[in-house]
């Protein structure tokens, strides 16, 4: 089964929010499989952000977004197949998100400009304000969203190296969050995407995602 083979879910309510209840879904049934290969650093969630294993699974989920946005771009010939790669890594963006005890209604800093009763639509519009003020090259909003999810990680100082611990400033680590998203939605938005769009190809591919669990992918 493939993106292809999925039906068309429409979002029913704040459509950010369908797609974090969908992602919890699915994350349970990914738990079970990362616990039985033995590469799950911890069954916390959300993970103790003072934590080296804690750290270690947001840092885990930080690379599986860049990774999808390197196929993402490797794809962008073939402009389906290339949203979906984005669209891969919103899955994992979104469960980092829940792993770091956040959830869809509280992922922007208070103060940010709401314009819908829809979370998704107001970061969508966070972005097109972004990219009025800054272009819409993709290489541009690449590497900065690249520079501040390694901002994000660098928040997190307990490596498995270091014998000693320092506690997260968790102030810091969920501003840098909260601007990894609306860099991530404005590369969404650059790419040619909307907040239907974005959430109509998020529940497609969750679709293929508990395909892929019940077959063993």
């Amino acid at each position: 089964m493939n993106i292809n083979h999925a039906t068309v879910e429409e979002a029913t309510g704040d459509k950010l929010q369908a797609i974090f209840t969908r992602q919890k879904s699915l994350m349970d049934k990914y738990h079970d499989i990362e616990l039985r290969s033995g590469l799950l650093q911890t069954e916390d969630c959300p993970v103790n952000l003072d934590d080296k294993r804690g750290q270690a699974r947001i840092k885990d989920f930080s690379w599986r977004v860049t990774e999808e946005l390197g196929e993402a771009l490797d794809a962008k010939a073939t402009k389906d197949h290339y949203q979906e790669e984005l669209i891969d890594g919103l899955h994992f963006l979104t469960e980092l998100t829940i792993l770091a005890g956040k959830d869809y209604h509280n992922i922007l800093p208070e103060g940010t400009a709401l314009y819908h009763n829809d979370q998704l639509e107001d970061l969508v519009e966070n972005a097109k304000e972004c990219i009025s003020r800054n272009g819409d090259n993709l290489s541009y909003w690449v590497s900065k969203f690249i520079e501040n999810l390694g901002m994000m990680c660098n928040c997190l100082k307990n490596k498995p190296w270091k014998q000693s611990m320092m506690k997260t400033d968790q102030n810091a680590f969920y501003g840098r969050l909260a601007e990894v998203w609306v860099l991530y939605i404005t590369l969404l938005v650059v790419s040619g995407m909307d907040a239907d769009s974005i959430a109509i190809t998020y529940l497609k591919k969750s679709q293929v995602n508990k395909f892929r669990i019940r077959s063993a992918y």
